[in-house]
């Protein structure tokens, strides 16, 4: 089977590609020219690395011939870039990828999302795929809740096999994200938490690629969104975050500062950095305030119930995995 998997270069979208030729598949991978992680994709014989541009979509008619599956990953996620950016990238980028899948005769398209279109819980309120959008105010999800309700409104019309998948916090070797910029944060002094003891809902890279290709393959999927974690028995934030100063050769970080008061912070720093245009981002911005300010309580009951799916690592290997992946890197970089 041929399948295309859109930023291919990314945490996710590799781990997608890995799967995908582990599985059989040739594979597609569609990157930007200058993709500094472009080298990371291991040639195969069964997979092809094209240029191409989500937001340009005349380089995206070629690569889509006779492909039967599609995986869009490619996104602008978390980070200090201006909204029309996420807009063209997320938006756009979605709408163009699905009308070339569709003008191509694709049999299957799997959009990878995100949990937080869902939305901030309120107190106790437990997340599910029937829990309406809701947006942040915040760039990333509400381009990502723009996106998805155009696409499913498009596959109604259009009749391609939609299926979503909204990964929760996702984690695991090969990312240069989520578990780095914790690291930094220790190393330099400023970790602190406005939620004690936040509950978050782990998403090992390689479980959640499992779910991606098995949304993109089993019939009920089709019209269909999961919610992907590994299940609800992991470490706060607090506890990885200890883990990750052993690492950094750091006392575990224990400062604790009231949700308002990191919030206000937040948000005078992004005006202060829009105002006098400061290079760089802000130490700390309000999506990451209010993405790790609240008591999540999140279901992947429809995923496992409806698909069949396990997470095949345990979030306790998982872990060991991701650290040691997280140990390697910066001895790496210190070594360089």
């Amino acid at each position: 089977m041929l399948s295309l998997v859109t930023g291919a270069c990314g945490f996710v979208g590799q781990a997608i590609v890995r799967r995908l030729l582990a599985d059989g598949d040739t594979v597609r991978a569609l990157a930007l020219p200058n993709d500094p992680r472009r080298a990371e994709l291991q040639s195969a014989g069964r997979l092809e690395i094209l240029d191409a541009d989500v937001t340009q979509p005349q380089t995206l008619t070629a690569p889509l011939a006779g492909v039967e599956r599609v995986f869009h990953t490619a996104a602008l996620v978390h980070g200090w870039h201006p909204w029309a950016r996420y807009e063209a990238v997320n938006v756009g980028g979605t709408q163009n990828v699905a009308r070339a899948a569709q003008a191509a005769g694709v049999r299957r398209f799997v959009h990878v999302s995100t949990s937080d279109v869902f939305g901030i819980p309120r107190r106790g309120e437990a997340i599910d795929e029937e829990t309406v959008y809701a947006p942040w105010h915040e760039p990333y999800p509400d381009t990502k809740i723009a996106a998805e309700q155009w696409l499913w409104g498009f596959a109604r019309q259009s009749g391609l096999a939609v299926s979503a998948i909204y990964p929760c916090w996702v984690y695991g070797p090969g990312d240069q994200a989520f578990f780095p910029s914790l690291a930094d944060a220790i190393a330099d002094g400023v970790m602190c938490f406005w939620h004690r003891h936040t509950h978050l809902y782990w998403a090992y890279v390689d479980n959640l690629a499992d779910a991606v290709v098995l949304a993109g393959t089993h019939p009920a999927a089709v019209g269909n969104g999961y919610l992907v974690h590994d299940g609800e028995d992991g470490p706060t934030l607090q506890e990885v975050c200890a883990r990750i100063a052993a690492v950094v050769g750091k006392r575990p970080p224990t400062l604790h500062l009231p949700y308002a008061v990191a919030l206000g912070a937040a948000a005078t720093a992004q005006v202060a950095w829009r105002t006098f245009r400061l290079r760089g981002a802000p130490l700390l911005l309000t999506n990451d305030v209010k993405s790790f300010g609240f008591q999540w309580h999140i279901s992947n009951a429809k995923l496992c119930n409806e698909l069949g799916w396990v997470p095949r690592v345990s979030i306790a290997q998982g872990m060991d995995a991701a650290i040691e992946y997280l140990r390697e890197r910066r001895r790496s970089r210190a070594i360089s």
